[in-house]
C-alpha cells in the first residue's frame, strides 16, 4: 500500500494569532502613531542612557531602537479605534496601567546601566511584556 504524502499546515498558537490578528487590522492612525513616536522615544532613551555609541556598543544601539519601536507600539495601541469617537482605547484598568508602565520601566532600566547590552535586554523584555499585554489582554477583559 503506497504511502500518502500528507501536507501538514501548522496551526500557530493562539496567542502568535491574536498578535498577527492585532497587527493586521490596526487602523492608518496607530502606524502613523508608531512611526511618528518611535524617533521621539529613541531620541529620549538615548538621552536617558547617557548619549549615541554606535560605534562602542552597536548592539546596544540595535536594542535601543526595537525597545524603541516596541513602546511606541505600545502607546499607539491607545489611540481609539475608529468609530469609536475621541476616547482612547483603555481596555480594562489592569491591563492599560501594566502597559502604560511598562514603557517608562524599560526608559528606567536603560538609563541604570548606559550602553550595557544585558540591560538592554531586561528593558527589552519589559517593553515587550507591555506590547503583548496590549495586544492579548483587551479581548478578555470586560468594558
Amino acid at each position: 500500500m503506497p504511502e500518502a504524502d500528507v501536507a501538514v499546515d501548522p496551526v500557530p498558537p493562539a496567542a502568535a494569532r491574536r498578535f498577527a490578528d492585532a497587527l493586521a487590522v490596526w487602523p492608518l492612525r496607530r502606524k502613523i502613531a508608531v512611526a511618528a513616536l518611535s524617533p521621539v522615544l529613541l531620541v529620549l532613551m538615548v538621552a536617558a542612557s547617557g548619549g549615541w555609541a554606535m560605534t562602542t556598543s552597536p548592539g546596544w544601539t540595535v536594542l535601543v531602537v526595537t525597545i524603541a519601536l516596541a513602546c511606541a507600539s505600545t502607546l499607539a495601541t491607545y489611540l481609539p479605534s475608529p468609530g469609536t469617537g475621541r476616547r482612547p482605547d483603555l481596555g480594562c484598568t489592569p491591563c492599560a496601567a501594566v502597559a502604560a508602565v511598562s514603557v517608562l520601566a524599560a526608559v528606567a532600566v536603560l538609563s541604570s546601566a548606559p550602553h550595557d547590552v544585558s540591560t538592554a535586554v531586561l528593558a527589552l523584555g519589559i517593553s515587550g511584556f507591555g506590547l503583548m499585554q496590549r495586544l492579548n489582554s483587551p479581548s478578555t477583559c470586560a468594558n
